[in-house]
């Protein structure tokens, strides 16, 4: 049998080690051409380049890693690691900011076509239950024309990677949620990926805060999915004063 863990570590290990360049702070802005459709009400950044990485590193074997196993600790050390400033385990990177941020559900529907079915063996096909059901989806969107993030790190590598391997933001990019019109990059003097002016970009454990106005428990840093992950922490768009790093 194979072990998952090693066939991963193994592949990730024979492909080019990323070399850091100058890191700075810099935002992105994602002018969209379609809704983002989301599962929760931010898109984490450094979620969204690790998983840029992966995708780099392992090619088409991306599409095999398994969904509900974390790799973290089973990953080459040193050698592709996120290109963005680490403070306390936390990546300097915003959440999406949405503009405007007006959320609305719409619904998918999936029916069972009967079309090219001539040949079909089974007299009767149950929409009832199995693969074949027909069910309805509720879909949560942002109905924004532009996505905006803070990051501090290695900005030519970030560009690289969402020019190369990303196609659209969100969830269910694949019936035409989160499609991209353009994409901007402008350096700046100050870091805002963490705080700026005094509201927090992103969830920070309160361990991490000498004030803050608000907390609650969320996942802090990738894989997002993992409830390890969770903290207590001040959430994004809350009062935060940071303590001295």
């Amino acid at each position: 049998m194979i072990d998952e863990r090693k066939y991963f570590h193994d592949r990730i290990a024979q492909a080019p080690p990323i070399k850091w360049g100058r890191f700075a702070p810099f935002k992105i802005t994602f002018k969209m051409g379609s809704p983002v459709a989301i599962t929760m009400p931010w898109i984490n950044f450094d979620g969204l380049i690790a998983h840029l990485m992966l995708l780099d590193a392992l090619g088409d074997d991306f599409f095999i890693t398994p969904k509900k196993l974390d790799l973290s600790d089973s990953l080459p050390k040193n050698r592709r690691l996120l290109p963005i400033k680490k403070t306390n385990g936390i990546y300097h990177t915003s959440v999406s900011l949405f503009t405007p941020n007006n959320v609305r559900i719409t619904y998918l529907y999936k029916r069972f076509e009967d079309r090219w079915t001539e040949s079909l063996k089974a007299k009767k096909v149950s929409l009832g239950s199995g693969k074949l059901r027909s069910y309805i989806l509720a879909e949560p969107y942002v109905s924004c024309s532009e996505v905006i993030y803070y990051v501090f790190g290695d900005m030519d590598i970030i560009k690289n990677l969402i020019e190369n391997y990303l196609f659209g933001l969100g969830n269910d990019c694949r019936v035409g949620f989160g499609m991209i019109r353009d994409i901007s990059f402008e350096e700046l003097d100050e870091d805002m990926s963490l705080v700026a002016r005094g509201i927090a970009m992103r969830p920070i454990p309160i361990e991490m805060c000498e004030e803050y106005e608000d907390s609650a428990y969320l996942a802090y840093k990738a894989p997002y999915w993992n409830p390890k992950n969770v903290a207590l922490c001040v959430p994004p768009g809350a009062y935060c004063k940071l303590k001295a790093i």
